[in-house]
């Protein structure tokens, strides 16, 4: 787990009297500071209270489950492509069976979540999607940085070991606004929304 808070000083919009503001429009309003007009092309990252801790997530949200069939998942996840319209030969569907235990007529069917939750969960759960987005970025500004530090985002990837949760959670709402502003700064086109349990 990385937890890490936001350099407050270190950018143009990141200020102490940001923070105050910020402060006061969760307090009040219990949302972020509305720093940018949302259009058809911003992306949305949404603050989502789960008891007294956040999770984020990117786009909507909600989990962001589909259900797929066992062709989808062969190919999104395991590297098999078998197109609809050309032939498969009998020693790669004997392939298939042993490797995964799908046979021909499954291909069509809905999969079963459990057979590819774990790859979902990393890879196309909304959460995950917030944690593959955020992670590279320059959100924190220097560890050897003196200065205010507010807020707080934690990086999980895994509770524990052989656990596989991945995502990005706070236990603080005014990380919201802080990261709104950061990700301004840095100049990216999203809007962040503190939203209920969904």
């Amino acid at each position: 787990m990385d937890r890490r808070s936001f350099l407050i000083g270190a950018g143009s919009i990141l200020t102490t009297a940001f923070v105050d503001k910020a402060d006061w429009f969760l307090r009040n309003r219990n949302t972020v500071v509305p720093l940018i007009k949302p259009t058809e092309k911003t992306t949305k990252l949404y603050f989502v209270q789960l008891g007294t801790e956040y999770e984020l997530r990117l786009n909507s949200p909600d989990f962001g489950l589909t259900n797929l069939t066992y062709r989808e998942v062969l190919d999104r996840y395991h590297g098999v492509y078998l197109p609809k319209d050309e032939p498969v030969t009998l020693s790669q569907f004997r392939e298939i069976y042993w490797d995964w235990g799908i046979t021909p007529r499954m291909l069509e069917q809905e999969a079963d979540m459990m057979y590819y939750i774990d790859e979902w969960g990393r890879n196309d759960a909304n959460k995950a999607k917030a944690y593959w987005y955020l992670y590279d970025l320059d959100l924190f500004g220097s560890d050897q940085a003196e200065g205010l530090r507010r807020g707080d985002l934690r990086f999980i990837d895994g509770c524990h070991p052989g656990n596989d949760y991945l995502a990005v959670t706070s236990h603080d709402p005014l990380s919201a606004s802080l990261l709104q502003a950061r990700l301004l700064e840095l100049g990216h086109d999203m809007s962040v929304e503190i939203v209920g349990e969904t």
